[in-house]
């Protein structure tokens, strides 16, 4: 699939939610880097297109293990709607957008010679976290979210967020209020870990 068919496919399914303010967000996405910005610096999709190719991958999870958990408990089509789904894996990680600025490298080689390489570096321009930064982005421009997915994407990284205990007792608390919350967190971890690749420099 080349990159404008997955900017395409992304795009129609925000816009399949019918949420207020998607338009906004979107016009967002294409006024940013988000499209062609990596997913992570030296982790997982750390390359160009990389944030858009994990974006499209948790939203084939999470769409799947949707339909296996409805198929378990039908009930949980009520309590998580379709649209939660794809607003929270597609815009989860939102606030990566203008987030990471390529730039050349150096490392030795086998010869213990310099040589350049690019790569990309952080360069945070309102650093106030990542799952709250993505919330408070979405809101402030235009997107009405509802409270379970405020959650989801705030506590997407799950195990590998802070690890105080305050923030365990909430995260605890996030994932029995709303199941949304584990959803989301193993859509985001098997992404991460199992499927994508991380390109060595």
């Amino acid at each position: 699939m080349s990159r404008q068919e997955k900017i395409n496919l992304v795009e129609q399914l925000l816009m399949s939610t019918n949420r207020p303010g998607v338009d906004k967000i979107i016009e967002f996405m294409r006024n940013t880097d988000f499209y062609t910005a990596p997913a992570s610096a030296k982790y997982h999709s750390n390359y160009e297109g990389g944030l858009l190719d994990h974006s499209l991958m948790v939203y084939s999870i999470m769409d799947a293990l949707y339909d296996q958990f409805i198929m378990i408990d039908p009930e949980l089509g009520v309590t998580i709607p379709k649209e939660s789904v794809i607003i929270c894996s597609l815009l989860h990680d939102i606030c990566k957008a203008n987030f990471y600025k390529p730039l050349t490298k150096w490392k030795k080689n086998e010869y213990n010679e310099w040589v350049s390489y690019e790569g990309y570096d952080i360069e945070d321009a309102f650093p106030i976290g990542h799952g709250e930064k993505s919330v408070i982005e979405l809101i402030h421009y235009g997107l009405e979210l509802n409270p379970c997915e405020m959650l989801a994407i705030r506590y997407h990284m799950g195990f590998w967020g802070e690890q105080n205990a305050e923030f365990k007792i909430a995260q605890t608390s996030a994932i029995k209020m709303c199941p949304l919350v584990v959803l989301m967190q193993q859509a985001d971890c098997s992404a991460t870990m199992i499927f994508e690749k991380t390109i060595e420099n």
